[in-house]
C-alpha cells in the first residue's frame, strides 16, 4: 500500500523537476542576454571605430568621386591598414562596399587577410535587402549569420557625407564570442539537464509504481465478477465512515443455490452480474455497493437531505430485481431478493455490528417467505435473536456429535407387522435435553448448516442399518438432493451394496420447493436406479401436485397428519382422505397415514382401507429399535 508520505515525495521530485527546468531556461535566457550585451557592446566600440575609419575616408575623397579617388592602390593601402588593425580573433573580415547605379554591391576596400576581395569587385549579399535599407535609413544594421561557417553576425555601418550614405563599412564577427559564452555556461546547462532526466526517470518510476499500485488497490477493492467493490473495500472504508449520514441494507438473491444446482455455475455467474447491474443502476453515486459474499450483497445508503429515504431505495430495487428477466443459453430466470434494513446505524459502536443487525432482518425476511424487506426494530431484533440461536446451536451440536436419530415404526394396518422405521433427527443439549426438530429445522433452511446436518443424519442410518434386515425411511427435501456432495454421499454408500438400497425409502416432502419437476423427476430417478424407494410426505397439507407425485413415480403417499388427526370428527376431512387413498390406489402406490393418536382415527382408517400406519398410539419415537407393536 503507497503512505501518505509516498505521495509526499513523488510531488517534492516533480518541485523538484520544474525548479531545474527553470533553471535551465534560466541560464538558456541568462546565456543569450550575455551574447545580445556582448554584440551591444561590440557594435557601439565599433561604431567608434568606423567612425574614424569614415573620417579617413572622406579626407581622402576630394573633388573626384569616390570610386576614382579609391582606384589608386597608394590610397587604398593607407586606409586598408587601419581597417586591417580591426582584425581580431573574433572579427574575420572588414571591408568597404559601395552601391553602383545598376544597384549592385562592389568593394572599394577590404581589410581581411584571408580571401580579400579585389578593387570593385561584385559582392552578392544575402540579405541585400538589409544593405540596401542601411543606404536608406542610415543607420547601423546588424545582420546575424545562420548558414555561415565560422561566421555569427555582420554589422553594417553607413559611411554618409552631407547626410547622404555613400557606402557601408562591413565587418563580419566569428563565432568565438558566442562559443566563449558557451563554453562558460554550457557546463552549468549540462549539469541541470542531467539533474532533469534523473529526476524525471525518478517521476518515471515513481508514476509506474502509482499505477501498479491503483491497478492493485482496484483488483484488491473490486469484485472480478460483478466489477462492484469487496469486502475488502469494505473493511478499508469502514473506520473513516460517519454512521450518522447512513443507512446498512443486506441483499440475498433468493434460492441462488438452486440456479447453481440446476443450471451450472456459468449461469449463476451471469445472474450475480445481471442482478448487480440492477442493484447499480438503482442506487446513487454516494451509496456504496458491496458484494459480501457469494449472492449476498451489503448497500449502504447515503442519507442526504432530512428524509431517510433508505426503504424506498430498497423497495425500488426489490421490483426491479423481480421484474428483470435474465437470459441465457436458451434460460430465461427471473430473481426475488430477501432484504434486511437497518436505518439508525449512528446507535452503533462501528459498521460491524450494523451489518450485523441488517443480517438478522435478512434472516427474518427469508424464513417469513422470501421476496420482502424487513426494517429493524427492537421488537424484531428479540425474535430475530432467539431464532437465530438455532443455527449456532445445531453447528455445534455438529463440532460436538450431539445429533442423533429416533425410530418411529410404520406398521401395517392389518396385523401390525413392522414394515420400517422412519429415522428422526433429533439433538441432545450441552445439559442432556433432547431438543425436536421443530425448534432448529426451519431456522437453518436455505443454509449449509443444513446440509451439514443431511449429511451427518445420512452416515448415523447407514451405519445403523447397513449390517441388519430392517428397512428404514430418511427425510430429504429437494433442496438436499440438488446438493452435490450429498448426492454423492448417497452414490457412494448404495451403489455397491444393493441389498441394503432397497431397505432404504426416501420420504420428500409433497410442500417442498420443487421448482422445476423436471430436474426433481432426474434426481428421484437416480435414487430408483440405486433400489431405494421413494415417499412423498406430508401429502395433502397444502396444494397438492396430483401430477407431480405421477411423474416421480413414487412408491408411498403419506397423508399429512393435519387431515389424518381430524377424521374421526370432520366429514369433510374424512372424504378427502378417503379420496387420497383411492387415487394413490389406482396410481399403483401404497398409502401411509402419520399422526395416528389415538384408537378412533385408527379405526376409521381400517375402515377406509390405508395400507400403513405410523404414530403415537402404535409407538412413539425412541433411540432403541422397538421390534413388535402392541396395542
Amino acid at each position: 500500500m503507497v503512505k501518505k508520505s509516498d505521495f509526499v515525495l513523488i510531488a517534492v521530485l516533480v518541485g523538484f523537476a520544474l525548479f531545474f527546468v527553470y533553471l535551465y531556461f534560466y541560464i538558456n535566457n541568462t546565456q543569450q542576454a550575455m551574447r545580445n550585451y556582448v554584440i551591444e557592446n561590440k557594435i557601439k566600440h565599433m561604431s567608434n571605430v568606423f567612425s574614424h575609419i569614415e573620417t579617413q575616408i572622406l579626407k581622402v575623397k576630394g573633388s573626384s568621386d569616390l570610386v576614382t579617388v579609391l582606384k589608386d592602390k597608394k590610397v587604398r593601402d593607407t586606409i586598408e591598414v587601419q581597417l586591417t588593425q580591426i582584425l581580431s580573433k573574433n572579427t574575420k573580415y572588414v571591408y568597404f562596399l559601395f552601391l553602383d547605379k545598376n544597384d549592385k554591391f562592389r568593394f572599394l576596400l577590404d581589410g581581411s587577410v584571408e580571401d580579400k576581395a579585389r578593387f570593385y569587385q561584385k559582392f552578392d549579399p544575402l540579405k541585400k535587402e538589409i544593405y540596401e535599407d542601411v543606404y536608406h535609413t542610415a543607420q547601423v544594421k546588424t545582420v546575424f549569420q545562420k548558414n555561415m561557417e565560422n561566421l555569427s553576425m555582420t554589422i553594417l555601418y553607413p559611411v554618409k557625407q552631407n547626410g547622404k550614405v555613400i557606402g557601408i563599412l562591413s565587418m563580419d564577427m566569428t563565432t568565438g564570442v558566442q562559443d566563449d559564452i558557451t563554453k562558460m555556461i554550457e557546463p552549468l546547462k549540462n549539469f541541470f539537464v542531467v539533474l532533469i532526466i534523473f529526476i524525471s526517470l525518478l517521476i518515471f518510476v515513481a508514476v509506474i509504481q502509482f499505477f501498479r499500485y491503483f491497478k492493485t488497490r482496484n483488483q484488491l477493492f473490486h469484485d472480478p465478477l460483478t466489477k462492484i467493490f469487496n469486502r475488502n473495500y469494505l473493511q478499508e472504508v469502514a473506520p473513516s465512515l460517519n454512521l450518522n449520514h447512513y443507512s446498512v441494507a443486506m441483499f440475498d438473491l433468493d434460492r441462488f443455490k438452486v440456479i447453481n444446482d440446476t443450471y451450472g455455475h456459468k449461469t449463476g455467474d451471469v445472474v450475480l452480474q445481471e442482478c448487480a447491474k440492477v442493484f447499480k443502476s438503482n442506487i446513487r453515486d454516494s451509496d456504496i455497493l458491496i458484494r459480501y459474499g457469494g449472492e449476498e450483497f451489503v448497500l449502504l445508503i447515503n442519507k442526504r437531505g432530512e428524509k431517510d429515504n433508505s426503504f424506498e431505495i430498497c423497495q425500488r430495487i426489490l421490483e426491479k430485481t423481480s421484474q428483470h428477466i435474465i437470459k441465457y443459453d436458451d434460460n430465461e430466470i427471473t430473481m426475488t431478493l430477501s432484504i434486511g434494513l437497518y436505518q439508525d446505524l449512528a446507535h452503533e459502536s462501528n459498521l460491524v455490528e450494523a451489518i450485523k443487525k441488517a443480517d438478522s432482518m435478512l434472516y427474518l425476511a427469508k424464513q417469513r417467505g422470501r421476496d420482502q424487506i424487513v426494517n429493524y426494530s427492537k421488537n424484531i431484533q428479540n425474535i430475530s435473536t432467539s431464532n437465530k440461536k438455532g443455527v449456532d446451536d445445531v453447528k455445534q451440536a455438529l463440532d460436538d456429535d450431539r445429533v442423533i436419530c429416533h425410530f418411529q415404526p410404520i406398521v401395517d394396518a392389518k396385523d401390525l407387522s413392522i414394515l420400517k422405521y422412519e429415522a428422526l433427527v433429533r439433538i441432545v443439549s450441552d445439559n442432556s435435553e433432547t431438543i425436536y426438530p421443530n425448534s432448529f429445522l426451519p431456522y437453518i433452511k436455505h443454509t449449509n448448516i443444513h446440509y451439514k446436518l443431511t449429511k451427518k443424519i445420512l452416515e448415523i442410518i447407514f451405519n445403523e442399518f447397513k449390517n441388519s434386515d430392517k428397512n428404514v425411511s430418511i427425510n430429504i427435501s429437494f433442496l438436499d438432493l440438488l446438493n452435490k456432495d450429498i448426492v454423492s454421499f448417497i452414490i457412494n454408500n448404495l451403489s455397491f451394496n444393493p441389498s441394503f438400497a432397497s431397505r432404504i425409502t426416501f420420504e420428500i416432502l409433497e410442500s417442498d420447493e420443487i421448482e422445476d419437476i423436471n430436474i426433481f423427476t432426474q434426481k428421484i430417478d437416480i435414487l430408483h436406479k440405486l433400489g431405494s424407494k421413494i415417499a412423498i410426505d406430508d401429502f395433502g397439507s397444502g396444494y397438492s401436485n396430483f401430477k407431480a407425485v405421477l411423474d416421480v413415480k413414487s412408491d408411498y403417499l403419506k397423508i399429512d397428519g393435519s387431515l389424518v388427526k381430524e377424521i374421526d370428527s370432520d366429514e369433510k376431512v374424512y372424504r378427502v382422505v378417503k379420496n387420497i387413498i383411492l387415487f394413490a390406489k389406482d396410481s399403483g402406490m401404497k398409502t401411509i397415514a402419520e399422526y395416528v393418536s389415538s384408537k378412533e382415527i385408527y379405526e376409521r382408517l381400517k375402515i377406509l382401507d390405508v395400507d400403513y400406519m405410523q404414530g403415537f398410539y402404535l409407538a412413539k419415537p425412541t433411540e432403541n429399535i422397538i421390534e413388535k407393536i402392541e396395542i
